[in-house]
């Protein structure tokens, strides 16, 4: 069975990347998680062999993950879709940058750096180097150390020669660009996945542990990103708690920054996608709710006008979106079907 058809015909329209070259925005909450919707993103670019399809053709992938590291998506693309990540990633279809291992969690012990992702040098002559991730010390025994201090204190480590791996051992923009912008060269275009789709996910988390970053500084990274001759389309994902997004009368900077993150990358993707809950509550047979919403106006020549279904994205309504309802099941498929729809799709 074909990747592809893992993924339920009512939803493929949603994870179709749009023919014009587009930045795409992927809210989710901390109730409703995105991630097998950023698997079936992967099955569908990956999975595909048509060169001239509905969304374009096949792509070759990049993720770059704050959130999760390598074995999580390897085996939530196998568990979901049937997708064989390291099977891609020798075949240079593939590339993974962890954000996470590197910089949020404590130091390997002794021998473990052999299968370690590569790590470029964190800094560049000439770049000032930014301050990594602080947080305040956990409470317990004498010697326990944070996550932060656990990466400070570790000794470099070489690069290893698994094809496809990358990590990040900076909070600097400038290395995280360095970093993705490596991963993508090492991918291998071919007539059949000539471009290369870019998913960032939580990239957000950077503006709760990196003194001074902006979001306009993280835009900009976006933007440039797109911009990279053989990348056609950026996929970002950001959370979009109502904590963060509708904050009380005296916000903290975090929630600010977040809001006006979330707003910008909004109004320069072409479609904005976002998973939450029911609003009546949670529901046995009902996971969350998965709506789009196409830009029909283009914002500095990235953003798509609104196409039919000839053109790969999807038709929204006047009101401007699409909505449908899905169960992620415990075996890794989902159920998508609309509205008073049991069955399905």
């Amino acid at each position: 069975m074909p990747p592809t058809s893992r993924i339920p015909p009512l939803l493929q329209p949603f994870v179709r990347t749009p023919k014009n070259e587009s930045l795409l925005l992927l809210t989710s909450t901390l109730d409703a998680s995105a991630n097998w919707l950023l698997t079936r993103f992967l099955c569908d670019a990956l999975g595909s062999g048509q060169k001239d399809n509905d969304n374009g053709g096949a792509k070759n992938v990049v993720l770059v993950s704050w959130m999760n590291d390598y074995e999580f998506w390897r085996q939530e693309s196998r568990k979901g879709t049937g997708l064989d990540l390291g099977g891609l990633r020798t075949l240079g279809r593939f590339a993974f940058v962890d954000g996470l291992s590197g910089l949020f969690l404590p130091a390997a012990e002794d021998g473990a750096d052999q299968q370690r992702p590569q790590s470029l040098p964190a800094a560049q002559p000439g770049v000032p180097a930014t301050r990594g991730p602080q947080s305040l010390p956990l409470r317990g025994p004498p010697g326990r150390t944070t996550p932060a201090t656990a990466t400070a204190q570790a000794a470099p480590r070489a690069p290893t020669s698994q094809p496809g791996l990358y990590a990040l051992s900076s909070t600097s923009l400038d290395h995280i660009n360095a970093t993705v912008t490596a991963a993508i060269a090492s991918l291998r275009p071919s007539p059949a996945a000539p471009r290369t789709l870019v998913i960032l996910d939580n990239p957000d988390i950077l503006l709760a542990c990196v003194p001074g970053l902006t979001p306009a500084s993280l835009t900009s990274f976006f933007l440039g990103l797109h911009t990279q001759p053989s990348v056609s389309h950026v996929l970002i994902h950001l959370q979009s708690d109502l904590a963060l997004l509708a904050p009380p009368e005296r916000p903290s900077p975090l929630q600010i920054a977040q809001q006006n993150l979330v707003v910008r990358t909004a109004h320069m993707s072409a479609k904005v996608l976002g998973v939450r809950v029911l609003d009546t509550g949670v529901a046995r047979d009902v996971s969350g709710v998965l709506r789009v919403t196409v830009n029909r106006e283009s914002w500095a020549d990235i953003a798509t006008v609104g196409e039919g279904a000839e053109g790969g994205a999807v038709q929204a309504p006047e009101e401007g979106g699409s909505e449908v309802l899905y169960k992620v099941n415990g075996d890794g498929s989902v159920r998508v079907f609309e509205r008073g729809a049991g069955a399905a799709a």
